[in-house]
């Protein structure tokens, strides 16, 4: 009988206990360890006195779960698709075989050479392999060009029309004494930096056919593209520097062009209005 009653005994004391010190204790131990593994730890949930909990109050439980398991669909998604690209990236390059025969090398810029036998070619020579000389483009092309007469102290005296004359035919030297010196300081700009050019783009070669798998790397590959495409952005620009040079010397050139047809048709129109003004022949028949 005695044995019978120490059962009821001690369940008669644990329901006449208060409940907080025990059973808060023990719901606070699983809210804190749900919590950690949700990534909600650092007392920033607690299912402390929570007896029973009810499905309202277990909602941002199972929210936050849900988020978390979503989170980690993504990350798999993003592997597996890693993994597929790396895949084919390494079925890809043993299929290509050694990258090394995909090599080939550039023509490198040549330089120009003058005999230079009275001193008046050297300096042009240089300016457009990219040498400094005293007074730069300028005074190289002086040096080897033509000097121009100076009409300044004649003009006055000249005619009015061929006064007008004489400034557009100086107007028509110094265009095309601009647009040569022009495009030999582009040329020769282009000839000195051929050089840093060249190195770049056999480093970014070197790189771009090295087989190891850190150079083929996905972000290894993609900062190649990005180098190469400014290297492709910046060569389309010294090209244009080019044609724009090619460009401004042929309009000068069109300029000589159209000033030489503009005198002869001016000496054609002279040589009619002489003719008009001539009396008619007296012909007579013998």
């Amino acid at each position: 009988m005695t044995r019978k009653l120490v059962p009821l005994l001690a369940l008669v004391l644990l329901a006449a206990a208060p409940a907080r010190p025990f059973w808060g204790s023990f719901v606070s131990a699983i809210g804190n360890a749900v919590g950690n593994a949700i990534g909600l730890g650092g007392g920033g949930f607690s299912l402390a006195g929570l007896m029973p909990v009810s499905v309202k109050e277990a909602a941002p439980v199972v929210a936050a779960a849900q988020e978390r398991l979503r989170e980690l669909q993504d990350i798999n998604a993003i592997a597996t698709s890693t993994l597929d690209h790396y895949a084919g990236a390494a079925g890809t390059l043993r299929s290509l075989g050694p990258l090394g025969r995909f090599r080939a090398d550039a023509t490198p810029w040549l330089q120009s050479v003058a005999a230079d036998r009275h001193g008046t070619s050297g300096d042009w020579t240089r300016v457009l392999n990219g040498a400094a000389v005293p007074g730069g483009p300028v005074a190289a092309y002086g040096r080897a060009a033509e000097p121009v007469p100076d009409w300044t102290p004649v003009l006055p005296t000249l005619p009015p029309e061929v006064r007008d004359t004489v400034r557009r035919g100086h107007a028509t030297v110094e265009l095309a004494d601009a647009a040569s010196v022009r495009s030999m300081a582009v040329l020769g700009e282009l000839r000195r930096l051929a050089p840093q050019r060249r190195r770049a783009h056999d480093l970014l070669e070197r790189d771009a056919l090295d087989p190891g798998n850190a150079a083929q790397a996905l972000p290894a590959l993609l900062g190649k593209v990005s180098v190469a495409q400014i290297r492709q952005v910046r060569g389309t620009e010294q090209t244009n520097q080019l044609l724009d040079a090619l460009l401004e010397a042929e309009l000068a050139g069109l300029k000589r062009e159209r000033d030489r047809l503009a005198r002869s048709m001016a000496a054609a129109a002279e040589y009619r209005a002489l003719v008009a003004a001539q009396p008619p022949p007296n012909w007579r028949m013998p």
